[in-house]
């Protein structure tokens, strides 16, 4: 019986074969373009100082310690001449808080009709604009307040158009909103934050103007009161060879009069000292001091408290060996002070958290190494 069976699946394969052979118009890409694993790991120490004006006490923490912050596998390639795919699985998490799919960042189709033209449907970045954002994770050493509370990546559609000469994109997109992670009656547990019903509205422009690149994006985010955080974002950038710098101007807006009250300035200046070195100094004020946010019980901003306000700064390194382009190592001495105001405008307290951080990034290209090996 089982060399019946046997004798069957080969028949079966060689018709598929020869099935496959007589298609000559058929285009085969590569299922893979990309199998890989990232990692990293840091030794953090960190000091921070509290002040509370109501005991008027100071409190201070001095944890420390080495911690694995991302394990990350990535998978992507081509299906025909028409569709892609690409698929990035965080495998670090925290059990008991996140559903599984909430450690996926990617798992999206893309179609494309031609050149100028793609859709695409899966889980994905929301499209936001500024270059802070539009960094992989693993890649941003030490970041802004927006950027630790941002839940970017969500189930969406998409269309884009770019232009014949790549140097710009316009995307339209409609996804899942940010909101579904805060507040009251937004699903019956892990996994089921989409049946919130909140919904993002995201117009996303990316352009190229020689040494100069913008990634700019309008968006709206439903929150829980099914009102919306209109949100501005403007990525600028000049690239040379040896430095670049980026400014991100990023606008909320929780009402109509809420223009200069609740935005974020964001600031990155690095410098190629060799091919192998980078030396970068990284800047970030962010405030909201919406009255909006201050008449409801609940935080209308999912990404800064009402009356909160946040200066972070600091300079790092990242060594990217020219001996093994995999690995880099890095570090970087970073502050951030938070002031905290009432409605009127007293301060309530201040926190002043100083970081010092060593770690090594590394990745294992195994599409690369099995290519090298001709298997």
């Amino acid at each position: 019986m089982k060399t019946k069976r046997l004798s069957r699946v080969l028949l079966l394969t060689l018709m598929l074969f020869a099935a496959l052979g007589s298609q000559a118009q058929v285009v085969f890409s590569p299922v893979f373009t990309q199998i890989r694993l990232e990692a990293r790991a840091d030794f953090d120490y960190m000091h921070t100082e509290m002040w509370d004006t109501l005991t008027n006490q100071t409190t201070t923490d001095n944890p420390y310690g080495f911690h694995g912050r991302y394990f990350n596998f990535i998978a992507g390639g081509n299906l025909n001449d028409k569709f892609s795919y690409f698929f990035r699985q965080r495998i670090i998490a925290q059990p008991g808080h996140v559903s599984l799919f909430d450690n996926t960042d990617f798992l999206y189709l893309n179609y494309n009709p031609n050149q100028n033209w793609m859709f695409r449907l899966g889980k994905d970045a929301l499209a936001i604009g500024g270059f802070e954002y539009d960094a992989p994770p693993i890649d941003v050493l030490f970041s802004t307040n927006y950027w630790d509370n941002i839940y970017c990546f969500q189930p969406a559609i998409a269309a884009a158009f770019k232009t014949n000469d790549g140097n710009h994109m316009l995307l339209a997109q409609i996804g899942n909103s940010p909101y579904v992670h805060y507040g009251a009656n937004l699903g019956t547990g892990l996994g089921a934050e989409w049946r919130s019903g909140l919904l993002s509205y995201n117009l996303f422009w990316s352009g190229k103007f020689g040494h100069f690149s913008t990634l700019y994006s309008v968006n709206m985010f439903e929150r829980p009161d099914h009102g919306y955080m209109n949100y501005i974002a403007l990525g600028n950038k000049l690239t040379y060879e040896r430095w670049d710098i980026y400014v991100d101007l990023i606008h909320h807006a929780l009402a109509a009069d809420d223009w200069g009250k609740d935005f974020a300035i964001v600031s990155c200046l690095n410098a190629h000292v060799t091919d192998d070195l980078n030396i970068f100094a990284k800047g970030a004020y962010e405030q909201n001091h919406s009255a909006e946010d201050f008449n409801t019980v609940a935080d209308l901003d999912c990404l800064v408290g009402a009356g909160n306000s946040h200066a972070t700064y600091g300079i790092g390194f990242e060594y990217i060996p020219s001996f093994c382009k995999d690995v880099r190592l890095h570090g970087f001495v970073a502050n951030r002070n938070t002031r905290v105001e009432d409605a009127n405008g007293v301060k309530m307290s201040t926190t002043n958290t100083l970081t010092a951080n060593i770690g090594i990034t590394w990745h294992m290209n195994i599409h690369r190494m099995f290519m090298e090996r001709g298997l």
